[in-house]
Formats: C-alpha cells, sequence, structure tokens
C-alpha cells in the first residue's frame, strides 16, 4: 500500500454512542444539579481511575482550571508546568492571576523532569503540573517525592493519558487532583467537548462541584433553595455529552489496547531505521499510545524532522512536528522568551507524531511505515 491513500480520521463515533445522545435528549432533562446520567458518567470514571471521586465539566481546561482554584491558587502565586504540552496546562494558572513558571522534559519520555522542577520551587510555589505527555506515564514517584519535600500539591494533567497506568494502577490518584479530557481526538470523548476533575479528597471534590455551577450550592437548613457560596464558572457538561462519555467508557479498554497493538505494529516494522528514536515505556508502566511519538535524530547529511514531516503528508499520511513551539517561547507568555530550557527546545524539532489510532488497520499502519522508512532513509 505504497501508493497515496488518505487515512480514517479519529474519532469514530458508534451507533451506540449516537443512540445513547439520542436517548438523553429525549429525557428532556439536558443540565441541572442531579443529573443522573452526568452522575452515572462521573462514577463510571472515578471507578476506572480509582479515585473517590470524579466531577464531570465541559473541557478539559477547565478541569485544569477549576483544580487549581481547589488548591486557592491565585495572585502573587507560581505553578510549575511543563514548555512541552498543551497550552491549556498552562493557561488556567493566569486565568487566576498566578504565574506560569515552565520547567524542561526528560528526553526519553518527554515528561516533566523531577531535577528541573526541583530547581523551581520556591516560597511562592502553589502547585505543580504533572503532565502525562502523548500517554506515557510520568515520573510520579520521583515527582511526588519532590513535591511532598516543599510541601506542594500535585495536579495530574492526564488529558492525554486514559489508559496509562503505572504498576498496575491507572493514572488520576498518584497526585492530589487530576484532569481529564475528552476532546474529540482523546482517547475517549464525551462528543466533541469535555472534561473531569478527579480526586480522592471529598473538601477538592465538593468545591470543584461548586465552582463548575457558578458557585452555587444548597442553603443550609433551606431544603431545595441554592446561592452563590463564592463567585463560580459554568462549566458544566450535559446530559447528552455525558450518555456519548458513558458509551465511549465502556470501550475505554479496548480502544487502549487497539491503540498499544497498533504501536507495537508500528515499533516492529519501524525497527532498527538509523536516525530514528522510537516511543519508550518506562518499566512497571502502560503506555497509552494516545499519540506515538517518534524522534528524528539530527545527523550530517539527514533530513529535518519539518522536511520528512512536509513530505510524509504529501504522500498522505498527516503528520506534524510534536509541540513545536515550546510554550516558554510562544507569544502569549513573552515574558519567557529569554528562559532556556534545552531539552524541550531540542525535542520540538525533532519530535513527529505518526498516526496510529484505532481507526487505523494493519494496512494502513504498514503505509505509514513504509513511508516513514523512505522518507527518513532518503
Amino acid at each position: 500500500m505504497s501508493s497515496f491513500q488518505e487515512l480514517p480520521r479519529w474519532p469514530q463515533l458508534t451507533d451506540d454512542d449516537i443512540e445513547a445522545a439520542v436517548a438523553a435528549l429525549r429525557s428532556n432533562r439536558l443540565v441541572g444539579l442531579g443529573n443522573s446520567t452526568v452522575e452515572e458518567f462521573e462514577a463510571a470514571l472515578a471507578a476506572g481511575q480509582g479515585v473517590e471521586h470524579a466531577v464531570a465539566v465541559s473541557t478539559g481546561t477547565a478541569a485544569v482550571h477549576l483544580a487549581l482554584h481547589a488548591l486557592d491558587v491565585g495572585p502573587g502565586d507560581e505553578v510549575i508546568v511543563p514548555t512541552h504540552t498543551f497550552i491549556g496546562s498552562a493557561s488556567p494558572v493566569t486565568y487566576l492571576g498566578a504565574r506560569p513558571v515552565f520547567a524542561d522534559v526528560t528526553p526519553d519520555t518527554h515528561c516533566l523532569d523531577p531535577d528541573s522542577v526541583k530547581s523551581l520551587i520556591g516560597e511562592r510555589t502553589k502547585a505543580i503540573v504533572v503532565v502525562h505527555i502523548n500517554g506515557i506515564a510520568a515520573d510520579m514517584a520521583a515527582l511526588t517525592a519532590v513535591a511532598a519535600e516543599a510541601g506542594v500539591p500535585v495536579i495530574e494533567d492526564a488529558a492525554q493519558a486514559l489508559g496509562t497506568e503505572i504498576g498496575g494502577r491507572p493514572i488520576g490518584g498518584f497526585g492530589d487532583l487530576a484532569c481529564v479530557s475528552l476532546f474529540e481526538q482523546k482517547v475517549i470523548t464525551s462528543g466533541g467537548e469535555g472534561g473531569a476533575v478527579l480526586t480522592d479528597n471529598p473538601v477538592y471534590a465538593e468545591r470543584v462541584r461548586r465552582l463548575r455551577s457558578h458557585g452555587e450550592g444548597p442553603v443550609s437548613g433551606s431544603p431545595g433553595m441554592i446561592w452563590a457560596h463564592e463567585v463560580g464558572y459554568n462549566y458544566r457538561l450535559t446530559s447528552v455529552q455525558a450518555a456519548v462519555g458513558l458509551a465511549q467508557h465502556k470501550r475505554l479498554g479496548d480502544l487502549v489496547e487497539a491503540r498499544r497493538r497498533n504501536a507495537a505494529y508500528l515499533s516492529e516494522r519501524l525497527a532498527g531505521v538509523e536516525g530514528l528514536e522510537l516511543p519508550v515505556e518506562p518499566p512497571g508502566t502502560t503506555h497509552a499510545y494516545w499519540k506515538y511519538a517518534v524522534r528524528v535524530v539530527p545527523g550530517d547529511g539527514r533530513r529535518s524532522a519539518a522536511d520528512i514531516a512536509a513530505h510524509l503528508r504529501s504522500r498522505g499520511v498527516p503528520v506534524l512536528l510534536r509541540y513545536p513551539y515550546p510554550l516558554h517561547k510562544q507569544p502569549a507568555f513573552a515574558e519567557y522568551h529569554g528562559v532556556s530550557l534545552p531539552v524541550a527546545e531540542r525535542l520540538s524539532q525533532e519530535l513527529l507524531a505518526l498516526p496510529s489510532h484505532p481507526g487505523l488497520v494493519e494496512g494502513h499502519l504498514d503505509h505509514v511505515a513504509e513511508e516513514v522508512r523512505k522518507a527518513v532513509a532518503s
């Protein structure tokens, strides 16, 4: 299958997903407190990630925002965030008037570097956001040890990592809070947008529930009455979204297994390609492979990653550089432009994400692998 072909896109909603959405619409209970469909979805998420509480919200970015707010992050505070990630891991820090402090990542996993984090912790550090990038598990043992020594809470950004495990335990319960994204391209979706905050802490969970709905909650001694305990946000998830998310969540194990199978297939066919580093899976972890990220190793006479990506796109393989602009180099964070974070800066020009989602079959993957081998070798 070396000729040009258009690969299937992701997501691929099933009849079960669509029927669940229709049933939710017909219920005529679309939002509102105590919505049974939303609560059922939250219970499934919590059980699946091995935590006590899951609070469904409108987006993954909203989840990060509410997790930070639950920790009382505010003006004058600093929050350590990896620079090699999506802006939604960092922008909520600024929503609260705090300052993101960008840390470097490790050269093998591309996740937050514990040594970089340790060097950046100061008296104003209010939280650390750890991103399980591409579905690979960050070094939570080292990162939580650094955080505990400094007395700083940890938020796991698990937007890309449903299905990821450490020691057989799902991610999401290693920090004080965790955030999930249900955006359309993620491992599972709630119909385009959606997210959730996970925690074992009932105080954090209750505050996030209140904050997602304008800060409103029951009035003590007045059944059926509510008022605003504090100023909150409109970050609710609808029952239609929850219904789709619940239908997809029932297939989470199968979807992750398919991603891992496709990743293994690609790794087998790309093994030994000179100038190409394949993704790693740290010992004792399970990589969910939301993205199959490879590194194009620079060398004399070798094509750059950007050039290879352009060539692959011309051959029907939709490939882009993976995070080509570290957050500390982007216009939104201009005050950090003088900061040097060398690993992330180098990786920004060397990483490619190859198609590997469950909608691809072996013929598609053969096409991807063959075109990659040719592009790297030429």
